[in-house]
């Protein structure tokens, strides 16, 4: 029988049962990479030791020297990179695994504050997200004290994206970093930019609102619901509307 065929054929207990055994060499020989596939499709269908001991797994495992980080780097500072690389495929893979068990829960649940923080590492305790949510790596969001992240949030984080204290973000938002290129034969192509966003302290970003690769927006600015912000807004402001633009002064 093939690893998918035992995969499919067999219940959350049963592959954490076997992974673990890999894992060990207990009767069988030791075999971590098949460990891992079995681990973690038990972690897909609930498995709490599961979700444990991958992590386990992967707090033991080498960083990647920085010539395996190449297009990782490329990606985080703006340069043309290949979304295809293992470890940008790894991050964006862990992180949907990460995503898919956070949805799964809510605020109201004891794993709430587990599950946040296993997909966004180091974020403050008095952060407060309604899933669904979803995010490309986690570990490219930067969020400040207080802040509220509302139902349905998409924050593709390929560039770093870091909100400030107290900032409010209404439902379905969506902050967008990574940029496709505008010659259609790259496009077919697996390579792309990402270009950071800055959202400011004491911001509110109304229902609906679309951040745009690259844009800072100020501290203590309002933008309108429904707005889709393609440039840079400064502090103070209400600004709305597509493309957004400031119609105020605060």
């Amino acid at each position: 029988m093939s690893c998918n065929q035992f995969q499919q054929e067999n219940d959350a207990d049963t592959l954490f049962s076997v992974g673990r055994r890999l894992l060990k060499g207990n009767c069988v020989e030791q075999d971590i990479q098949r460990a891992k596939e079995l681990l973690t499709r038990a972690a897909e269908l609930g498995h709490r030791g599961a979700n444990e001991l991958l992590a386990s797994i992967k707090a033991q495992e080498p960083a990647p020297s920085p010539e395996d980080r190449t297009e990782w780097n490329k990606m985080r500072s703006g340069q043309l990179y290949d979304w295809s690389d293992p470890v940008i495929d790894n991050s964006l893979r862990q992180s949907r695994l990460a995503c898919e068990r956070f949805n799964r829960s809510g605020m109201d649940h004891a794993d709430y504050r587990e599950l946040l923080e296993a997909m966004i590492p180091n974020v403050p305790k008095t952060v407060t997200i309604l899933p669904p949510f979803h995010c490309d790596h986690g570990n490219g969001l930067h969020l400040g004290e207080g802040v509220f992240v509302n139902y349905n949030g998409m924050f593709l984080d390929a560039g770093d994206i870091t909100i400030g204290s107290r900032t409010l973000i209404g439902p379905n938002c969506s902050l967008y970093t990574p940029n496709h290129p505008m010659d259609y034969l790259q496009r077919r192509k697996t390579i792309e930019t990402a270009h950071p966003i800055h959202i400011g302290e004491d911001c509110w970003l109304g229902g609906n609102v679309t951040v745009c690769p690259g844009v800072t927006i100020g501290d203590r600015t309002v933008i309108g619901a429904g707005s889709v912000v393609t440039h840079d807004i400064p502090s103070d402001c209400l600004a709305a509307g597509n493309p957004c633009e400031v119609i105020k002064r605060l």
